[in-house]
This record gives structure tokens, C-alpha cells and sequence, in this order.
């Protein structure tokens, strides 16, 4: 398989494509990129049909890659690949990848999930075995992802192809790669191009007298990765091809894996790439931006205070199954929280790793003050590091919601977030009771993504423009006060459903988010509430009862509501 090779996402119309492909021939591309979402397939093909004889080349000098459509995963799976051969009309297709570890129209916990990749794979290796896939492989695989499918395959992928640029290392996805002897491959070398106006990648462009695009792809190619740089431009397409002439110095390359932040720009596309079901974690899980698995159940642990309170309730947690916490420095509670889980963890024959621990950044600590709360949180949980951390509140104590500092300061505390994060005291870093403004304001400056957005969510509050931004940006969508303070359990319409369902209304109102993908972390301090609360993975409502607390929205907030801050 060429190092080089053109990628075609975007690339549409006829005369496009062939224009592009007619550039990458004449320069000496003699791979190409293509998948069935792209919508590209038959016009590629046409392309490279009537190209190949003017560069005196035939089908077997080039190497054709196409990707499964999500909405084939499973049980449609042969159809899908059938499809693609059909349309790129070349004989065979030389690598053929599963495009996406989930299925288009289902939520990221559905557990139909594992069985619907492995259809598929059983699918791919039935064609390798014809003859009319030369090779097969996977696409947004993580590491979880990996090892499920190298336990069950009778043929190993050839091929992982994800994301991969200085901001996005993947130290551990190429370790899995180079243990099970698959080739790893990059897209989005350039970060969408965000990468190429970057300061340091810039400054080391202009030291080898090249430009940014060179120098990001050099960077993977000189580490043995094969690249797929887009482009229908016959300049940059020339250009991107002028890799092979210049090597990075030992210390430019480090400068540039310096930049290793965990960064991600090409999961944002749709709702089907932002989050994906862990298939690994013995609890069910959702895939952060972060490469960072976060369990879908968490308990909350605000109004828990006394060193008595947090123990019996982390106790009772821990013998449930609950493997995420959500603290923070307002509730009080952070030393308490960390003295528990270290006394109880070897109880349960768990360590560290295995939970997943939340806290918060107190309003008063906004802005000048944030290195010393976010610091302080971390010695008072005493854990080594934080899951993750978030920013409370858009606000700042003791400035009123119209205050113009109240930008600067959540400015401010989020670069001092994204330093915590590059040091690994933050595995990952977020936000809480963002507005839609809020959020669009964060994307616009910062270098770090947030990976979570935790929100009041639950029938009564939908917050449909919240979760379109989180979508828009590859942000998990987290919910808090899933019961509306406990209001929600009495209301007629989730106390018939959970008649109907025969569980607890509270189970029924975090069924509800889960189903949807929305991580959620009831909060009690009683241990059979806490024992029912986890019972929301073994049951599933029904279109008509999603559609019915669904229709409860009216905007509802029990919580304080941060519309207001500027």
C-alpha cells in the first residue's frame, strides 16, 4: 500500500472528482480514498477507468480503498460491500475498511453494537476469501474496539484508519496496532486544516523551507504511517506529494509530537462520530473525544458531606457496580470522597483505574484563581489525577450575571484546564451548565476541546440546541438532575410508564437518557436507591414510551439557570 495516497471526502460532482484524480496521477498518486458515505464511489471509478491509459497505466498500479456505510453494519453488510464493487466497477477493491464501530440509527449503548461489527467482519472476510476484497480493515477503532475484533476474527485486519496528527498522538491505538501486526493509517493529517496555521508547525516549516501541509504530512510518513491528504486543488494536491524529498531533524519531529494534547477535529461530522459504546468496560461506557472511556452511570455526590455519608454511600456504590463519581469543590466533599475511594477500592479488588472520578471547579476560583482551585482539587481528592474536570459554571462568584469580565475569567480558566490536561493531571476536561453561546464562544478559541458538557436534562428539559452544538462539536452531552430534584417521579405520565415497564419512575427517567446516549449520575445517599438507580441497563422502552416522556418538554429548569450570564 503507497505511503501517499489522494483522500476524496467532499469530492462529489463528476468533474471534480475527475479533475482531482487526473492532478494525483499526473504527480504520482497511485492510491486513493474513497467510501460509500462519500457518495463518490461510481464517479471515482469512472475517473480512474478513463484515466489510467493516459498515464500508461493499468488497474493493478493502483490501490483503491472504500469503507462499509454505517447503515450497512450487520446484517446488511454484504450488501453494502456488494454495492461499493458495483459502483467503483474495477473488479476488486484492494482495501476494504468497516467505516464506523457503531450502526447508523442506533443509540452508542445499544449492545446490538458488538454482534452487528462482528457480522460485518464476518462479512469482509468472506469476500477476502472470494477474491473481490484484496484486503479488509477497520476505520475509528479504538483500542477496546481492537481487541474485541482480534479475539473473534479469522482473518486480522490489515489496515486501522483514524485520525492521526501532533495533536493526536494515539500512543496506545498504534501500540494495539504494532502488537497485532496491522498497519496503522492516518486521516486528518492536517487537522482539518486547523494544524497549519499552528505557531510551531508554521516555525518549522519556515526552517526547512516548506509549507505547514508538507511538514504535518512528513511528520507521519517519516514514522512509517501512510497519509490520505483531500484535496481537489492540483496546486496543494502537487504539493502533498512533495514528501519524500526532505527529512524532519530529531528535534523538529519532537517539537511536533510535543503538541500531543489528544486534540481531535475529524469526529464531529455526525452524531454517529462523537460517541461510541465501549465494548470492553463491564459497565456501559461512552467513548470521549478524548479516546477516554466514561461510564454512562455515575453517582452524584452533591449534598454528601459528612466523612460517614460519602463512605456508606461509595460502599454501597462500589458493591453495585458503580464505577464513576461526580464530585466538586462546592459540594465539600472532594477529601472525603478521595478518603473513601482509596480505604474501599482493594475491598472490591478494584484500583484506580478502574473508576472514573468527575470534579468541578468552584465559581469563586473562575479566572485569576483557577491553577490554585483546580490544584487544590486535586490534593484534596489525593488520586493521582482527575477523569475529568470541569468548569462549574460560566459565571464568576461575586459578579453579576451582565459583568463583561465574565468572558475573560472562563477564558482564563480554561487555558489553565488545558495546561492541567497537557501535564495528565486532567485526563479530560469540560464544562457544566454551558449555554449554546457559551459553547460557541469556547469552540472559537480553544486548543483543547471540551470533552464533556454536563447539563439539567430529563423529559421536562430536552434541551434540543444544547445537544445539536454538542453534536456539531464531538461533545458528550452528560445530564444532571435526570428526576427534576425528585419532582419528575410523581408526574402521571412517567409514573403510567414505569407501571407499564414494571420499574421505578426514576428508572424509567434515566432509562430514558441512556437509551439516548446521555450519560447520567443520580444522586442518593440510600443504598437500595442507589441499588435500583443502577437497573437501567436490562430493560428498554418502547418508541411509543420514549415518544410520550419525550413530549413532556416544556423547558422546565429545577436547577439555576446560566442563560443570563454574558
Amino acid at each position: 500500500m503507497p505511503l501517499l495516497g489522494l483522500g476524496t471526502d467532499k469530492l462529489c460532482s463528476p468533474e471534480d472528482v475527475y479533475r482531482a484524480v487526473d492532478a494525483s496521477l499526473a504527480c504520482g498518486y497511485r492510491a486513493f480514498d474513497s467510501a460509500a458515505v462519500y457518495q463518490n464511489e461510481a464517479e471515482l471509478g469512472r475517473a480512474l477507468r478513463e484515466l489510467l491509459p493516459k498515464y500508461g497505466l493499468t488497474r493493478e498500479d493502483v490501490f483503491i480503498t472504500s469503507k462499509l456505510d454505517p447503515k450497512d453494519q450487520g446484517e446488511k453488510a454484504m450488501e453494502g460491500a456488494l454495492h461499493s464493487l458495483s459502483q467503483l466497477d474495477l473488479g476488486y477493491i484492494d482495501l476494504y475498511l468497516i467505516h464506523w464501530p457503531g450502526t447508523e440509527e442506533l443509540v452508542v449503548t445499544d449492545q446490538r453494537n458488538p454482534g452487528n461489527r462482528a457480522q460485518s467482519w464476518a462479512t469482509l472476510e468472506e469476500l477476502h476469501a472470494q477474491g473481490k476484497l484484496k484486503a479488509i480493515g477497520v476505520s475509528n477503532y479504538t483500542p477496546a474496539h481492537m481487541r474485541e475484533l482480534m479475539q473473534s476474527c479469522k482473518v486480522p485486519p490489515a489496515v486501522l484508519q483514524v485520525e492521526f496528527h501532533p495533536e493526536l498522538c494515539q500512543a496506545e491505538l498504534r501500540s494495539v496496532c504494532e502488537e497485532y501486526g496491522v498497519c496503522f493509517q492516518a486521516f486528518s493529517s492536517l487537522g482539518r486544516g486547523k494544524l497549519v496555521t499552528d505557531p510551531v508547525v508554521m516555525e518549522v516549516a519556515k526552517n526547512c523551507e516548506r509549507t505547514p501541509a508538507q511538514v504535518l504530512l512528513r511528520w507521519a510518513v517519516q514514522q512509517g504511517v501512510p497519509v490520505i491528504p483531500k484535496s481537489s486543488n492540483p496546486d496543494r494536491i502537487k504539493d502533498n506529494a512533495k514528501l519524500f524529498d526532505f527529512t524532519l531533524s530529531d528535534t523538529d519531529m519532537k517539537r511536533l509530537s510535543a503538541l500531543d494534547c489528544g486534540h481531535r477535529q475529524g469526529t464531529k461530522k455526525t452524531k454517529h462520530l462523537s460517541v461510541q459504546m465501549s465494548s470492553s468496560s463491564p459497565a456501559p461506557s461512552v467513548l470521549l473525544n478524548t479516546g477516554v472511556q466514561m461510564p454512562l452511570l455515575g453517582l452524584g455526590t452533591y449534598k454528601l458531606c459528612s466523612p460517614e455519608d460519602v463512605y456508606r454511600t461509595v460502599d454501597a456504590s462500589l458493591a453495585c457496580g458503580y464505577r464513576a463519581f461526580d464530585s466538586a469543590a462546592v459540594y465539600q466533599n472532594e477529601a472525603e470522597f478521595g478518603r473513601a475511594l482509596r480505604e474501599l477500592l482493594p475491598k472490591y479488588g478494584l484500583t484506580r483505574e478502574d473508576v472514573f472520578i468527575t470534579s468541578k471547579l468552584d465559581p469563586k476560583d473562575q479566572g485569576e484563581k483557577a491553577m490554585e482551585g483546580a490544584l487544590h482539587s486535586l490534593s484534596q481528592l489525593d488520586l493521582g489525577y482527575i477523569d475529568l474536570y470541569l468548569i462549574h459554571w460560566p459565571g464568576t462568584e461575586g459578579l453579576v450575571v451582565t459583568d463583561q469580565r465574565n468572558p475573560g475569567n472562563r477564558a482564563q480558566s480554561w487555558a489553565t484546564l488545558e495546561e492541567l490536561h497537557a501535564q495528565g493531571k486532567l485526563k479530560a476536561i469540560g464544562v457544566s451548565n454551558y449555554t449554546p453561546a457559551h459553547m460557541r464562544e469556547l469552540m472559537q478559541s480553544c486548543k483543547v476541546p471540551p470533552a464533556v458538557l454536563q447539563v439539567e436534562f430529563h423529559p421536562e428539559l430536552c434541551q434540543a440546541e444544547l445537544r445539536s452544538v454538542c453534536e456539531e462539536y464531538g461533545v458528550c452531552f452528560q445530564a444532571f438532575s435526570s428526576l427534576g430534584k425528585g419532582e419528575l417521579v410523581t408526574d402521571p405520565v412517567v409514573m403510567e410508564v414505569a407501571k407499564n415497564c414494571e420499574r421505578t419512575p426514576a428508572q424509567v427517567l434515566l432509562r430514558w437518557a441512556v437509551q439516548q446516549g446521555v450519560p447520567v449520575i443520580p444522586k442518593s445517599s440510600n443504598p437500595d436507591r442507589i441499588k435500583d438507580n443502577a437497573k437501567v441497563f436490562d430493560f428498554t422502552l418502547s418508541d411509543t414510551h420514549m415518544n410520550r416522556l419525550s413530549a413532556l418538554d416544556c423547558g422546565r429548569k429545577y436547577c439555576l439557570d446560566s442563560s443570563e450570564i454574558v
